[in-house]
């Protein structure tokens, strides 16, 4: 069984990383799927994300990266793909996931599994990690290891040594 879990990624955290290992566990193949808006601005390019991603997966066989422009529901297709990953962080996301879910199962004929992330990945978003990193504050916790230097980076910052509370 084939499934996509897309998103935009910009950047990726440690609550996507999570999601995509607990996704590869269960399905035969799990394709990542960058996704771009033309409204949306991001920090980084497609091809960065992508790189970002291919970086941090790389220990996950049944995994691969692409990048697209399209509806979710026609890369599904284009990828073969039987099902839709989404992760879950709260019940906000719940209430909003569930009304895509909907509109992909309808529009796409293709159904969405959800994966609750961990307590310890609840409260993290790309948005978040940008705020810290642009003011150089800790995303250790945030982030996987090896992209914590290209989004300081990003921002032409570098992060505080030592922060008191």
């Amino acid at each position: 069984m084939i499934a996509v879990y897309a998103g935009s990624f910009s950047p990726p955290t440690l609550g996507h990383l999570d999601v995509i290992r607990r996704a590869a566990g269960i399905f035969d193949e799990l394709v990542v799927a960058v996704l771009s808006q033309q409204a949306k601005q991001y920090l980084f390019t497609p091809q960065q994300r992508l790189e970002m991603l291919r970086q941090i997966t790389t220990e996950f066989k049944n995994v691969r990266v692409i990048a697209d422009t399209g509806l979710l529901v026609d890369v599904a297709h284009r990828e073969g793909a039987d099902v839709i990953v989404r992760g879950l962080r709260n019940s906000s996301d719940l209430l909003f996931e569930m009304q895509m879910a909907e509109a992909n199962r309808q529009i796409g004929k293709i159904e969405t599994v959800f994966i609750s992330c961990l307590p310890e990945y609840s409260m993290i978003s790309s948005t978040i990690v940008r705020d810290c990193a642009a003011h150089g504050a800790p995303i250790d916790s945030m982030v996987p290891e090896e992209i914590i230097g290209k989004i300081y980076a990003a921002y032409g910052v570098k992060p505080c040594a030592e922060r008191k509370g």
